[in-house]
């Protein structure tokens, strides 16, 4: 190459990455689910449209500052908005990362692309596209790390602490996850600062504010507090009966019987991600965050749900930083090392994408539920984030199609969401929605407009009762 080539060549590489990542951000939008989502991420939407602003309980399931945060953007946006934001968000995530991957010792350049990796993970491009809680909740969690590696000097000691506290709080507001991956952050706060860590405590109490009107309420239910508390990171609770995810939590004695949704989240680590976990770093700062990360990756692969990937997102962050530090160290000797190392920063979504393609040709068999909701396709919607999916949505306009007003519709927790979120838009007018395990009238129905259910899983014990007809999507209900 000559030094006029060269010369070129060395311009464009760290320009490469912002423009990647700017593309990457513009993707997320395009591939974003839409208004109709299915089960959580479809209830987000239907909540954020309730006006209801603060939780009337804390239970495991409750995100008391994302349900804040997304009903006032409802009300000032609308629905439609809101099934983007987290694709908004990617850009301050982006960000936050960036500044997070400097203060460890990131070139600039690296820190872009950490920032690259980090959006174009499996784990974190499925949540941009989704109405969802772990992005935002990352940011928190990100920022009280970079704040702890500050060298800003109008920060003192003090001020650090209470920013600290008051991101913690943010986070513990937004998502449980909060105490596990900033447990090594405490335990270093612990030992530097001893009995001034107590500082923490004044910002995490305003951080945490928007949970305290439910912790009020449960505590006028005849709970205490250590119950509230249980109940908030497990569902156990002997007074509320309510999904109980305490058998969920630390089960690796399941992982390999999982072994479909743990490779699911293993798809994250496709990258230069995978140096940061393998590749123990020196740099005690770097040590700290590898150690945050790790415990995180450990949590996630044993908490026995079927989206564990999604509570890996500040891991992958983590691991993104770290893996493009470490990768860089290992490409400085070969030529070409800038352009390989911008590449890597796409193997997620070319691997993934590749895969898909033999999948959709036929020339590769991937397991699947058993049964399948109407119009979704598990592999597309779960593997493979990069390419839109609508199915919520189809499955919603066939409702409305062929069901007529007045009628029942029965349906578990996950098409429940595309239901639900659809009647926040306005669409379904006029029918009646029930869960499965919910009692309801069905035979005043039967003889009117009629009953519906969505699928036979986790509605076994209605299928038995009725005569079922095939419908689109489900089947209709009739007396045996």
């Amino acid at each position: 190459m000559n030094p006029e080539k060269a010369q070129r060549a060395a311009s464009f590489f760290p320009l490469a990455p912002l423009l990647l990542l700017c593309a990457v951000i513009a993707a997320s939008f395009i591939a974003s689910s839409g208004p109709i989502q299915w089960r959580d991420n479809g209830m987000f939407l239907f909540d954020a449209s309730q006006g209801q602003y603060f939780s009337q309980s804390l239970a495991a399931v409750e995100h008391p500052f994302y349900k804040f945060f997304t009903s006032i953007f409802f009300q000032l946006f609308g629905q439609q908005a809101l099934s983007l934001l987290n694709s908004m968000l990617l850009l301050p995530l982006a960000w936050i990362i960036h500044r997070l991957a400097t203060s460890v010792g990131a070139t600039s350049r690296q820190a872009v692309l950490a920032a690259l990796v980090s959006v174009l993970a499996h784990c974190v491009f499925w949540i941009s596209t989704k109405a969802d809680v772990y992005l935002l909740h990352a940011m928190f969690v990100l920022l009280a790390y970079w704040l702890q590696f500050s060298t800003e000097q109008r920060l003192g000691e003090l001020k650090k602490l209470l920013l600290i506290g008051l991101l913690s709080g943010l986070g513990a507001a937004t998502h449980q996850l909060t105490f596990v991956v900033l447990l090594p952050l405490y335990i270093q706060l612990l030992s530097h600062h001893r009995l001034r860590t107590l500082m923490i405590l004044p910002g995490f109490i305003v951080g945490f504010a928007t949970a305290l009107p439910a912790i009020a309420h449960d505590l006028q239910g005849s709970m205490s507090l250590l119950e509230i508390g249980r109940r908030y990171f497990t569902g156990a609770s002997a007074i509320a009966t309510e999904i109980n995810r305490e058998g969920s939590l630390l089960r690796f004695d399941l992982m390999w019987y999982e072994k479909k949704t743990v490779g699911l989240l293993l798809l994250s680590l496709l990258g230069p991600q995978l140096f940061g976990l393998l590749i123990f770093p020196r740099d005690k700062r770097q040590r700290l965050l590898w150690s945050a990360a790790f415990l995180n990756l450990l949590f996630a692969a044993s908490y026995n749900v079927t989206d564990r990937f999604a509570f890996f997102v500040p891991g992958v962050a983590i691991f993104s930083i770290l893996g493009v530090i470490r990768l860089q160290a290992l490409l400085a000797r070969i030529r070409p090392g800038n352009a390989l190392l911008t590449l890597s920063a796409l193997t997620s979504p070319i691997a993934i994408l590749f895969v898909h393609a033999l999948y959709s040709n036929g020339l590769l068999r991937l397991p699947a539920h058993i049964e399948a909701l109407p119009f979704r396709d598990d592999i597309h919607y779960f593997m493979t984030p990069y390419l839109p999916d609508r199915s919520a949505e189809r499955f919603v306009h066939a409702y409305q199609a062929s069901v007529p007003e007045g009628a029942l519709l029965i349906a578990d927790p996950e098409p429940m969401g595309a239901l639900r979120s659809a009647q926040a838009l306005g669409m379904l007018r006029g029918r009646k929605l029930a869960m499965c395990s919910e009692p309801a009238r069905i035979h005043d129905y039967l003889d009117s407009a009629g009953a519906y259910l969505a699928r036979l899983s986790y509605c076994t014990l209605i299928a038995e009762q009725y005569r079922l007809e095939s419908w689109t999507p489900g089947y209709a209900l009739h007396i045996k």
